[in-house]
């Protein structure tokens, strides 16, 4: 279990500007994760400003909780259980969590019964990362069950003084317009089959 502050600049990108920058980074081969996104009845997790997922990596999983913080910037709590891909594909079947991990018992804790909860739809990225001294850069392709696919750069970062200005530079270097790309849950809710 880990719990970090999400700390993040996010812009959404058109395929142009996707394979620009693409080309214009040494980026690493690029890896696939498929995110299951949950809710509960009458919306009782968007109600509270929060997303559950598993996400599927090739050989494993993890189940995370974003908690709103209050702050500036997009600022998220995550509360993260590594878990086996086996049993991550049987949660997903059973559409449940990990009843004894620190998610389960964060929910409690705030008084949300999570029994009730259940899978609403689905995601797969494909996904590139450069660790810099700025911070985790990550160009991002996301398609959705109807098939629409799309494009996102986030910069994670901690150091605010140092993030800023390198991913200032990036949109007006690639003419990014900077609004505030959807989170990849409510943009999913636009796009399943």
């Amino acid at each position: 279990m880990t719990q970090t502050i999400e700390r993040e600049f996010k812009v959404s990108l058109t395929e142009q500007q996707f394979n620009q920058l693409r080309a214009a980074y040494s980026w690493p081969t690029p890896f696939t994760q498929t995110n299951y996104y949950y809710e509960l009845p009458q919306n009782g997790l968007y109600q509270q400003h929060m997303g559950l997922r598993t996400r599927l990596y090739q050989e494993q999983a993890e189940q995370t909780l974003k908690v709103p913080q209050t702050g500036a910037t997009r600022t998220l709590l995550e509360i993260t259980d590594t878990i086996p891909l086996a049993t991550a594909q049987q949660l997903i079947a059973q559409q449940t969590i990990q009843p004894d991990q620190q998610i389960a018992k964060h929910l409690e804790t705030i008084g949300i019964d999570w029994a009730p909860l259940f899978i609403w739809g689905q995601a797969t990225t494909k996904r590139q990362v450069l660790t810099l001294p700025s911070g985790r850069l990550t160009l991002d392709q996301t398609t959705y069950p109807d098939q629409t696919a799309d494009y996102e750069l986030e910069l994670e970062f901690n150091d605010m003084i140092l993030a800023q200005p390198f991913f200032q530079d990036i949109v007006a270097r690639f003419k990014l317009t900077q609004t505030a790309p959807l989170n990849k849950i409510q943009r999913a809710k636009n796009h399943q089959s």
